[in-house]
């Protein structure tokens, strides 16, 4: 009986974890230049619907997403094949639980993809990033950008 009672507890654990639904009051800064439903706006600011959880799942990605965010970015960049100049501000003003927040909001909510195999960020991955990231500025966003696109190329969304 007690097997069964732990089973289903477990199970329940699961389903909860599943079902998470995380809040858009964090990303309400990212929208007003990334708009609500992360489309952007074209020739301003590039789309995030769609392609943070692809860049989660890359190898480095979390750390360019948790730094960007929290940093800012600056420096030409390209998406969906157009070019986009100019400078992202960080949002150093938030704590790490609301950058965490923000980042789930993007990877999970903004995503019309199966994003089943990325964990959620927490506010000590957040913490330890920022810890370790040496260039706190746009300029340290837009190094990190340059990096990831030559390393993952085509897999770059």
């Amino acid at each position: 009986m007690m097997r069964i009672v732990i089973l289903a507890a477990l199970l329940s654990f699961a389903a909860l974890a599943e079902a998470q639904d995380y809040s858009a009051d964090a990303y309400a800064t990212c929208a007003a230049c990334h708009l609500p439903d992360g489309a952007g706006v074209p020739g301003a600011f590039p789309r995030i619907r769609d392609r943070a959880a692809t860049i989660a799942a890359l190898d480095g990605g979390r750390e360019y997403l948790v730094t960007v965010v929290t940093y800012g970015l600056m420096g030409p960049i390209e998406v969906d094949g157009n070019a986009f100049y100019g400078i992202m501000a960080g949002n150093t003003g938030m704590s790490s639980e609301e950058l965490a927040t923000a980042l789930n909001y993007v990877v999970f909510e903004l995503n019309d993809n199966d994003a089943s195999e990325i964990e959620p960020f927490t506010a000590g991955e957040v913490e330890a990033v920022q810890a370790a990231t040496s260039l706190k500025s746009p300029a340290g966003g837009g190094e990190l950008r340059v990096d990831m696109v030559a390393k993952h190329g085509d897999e770059w969304p």
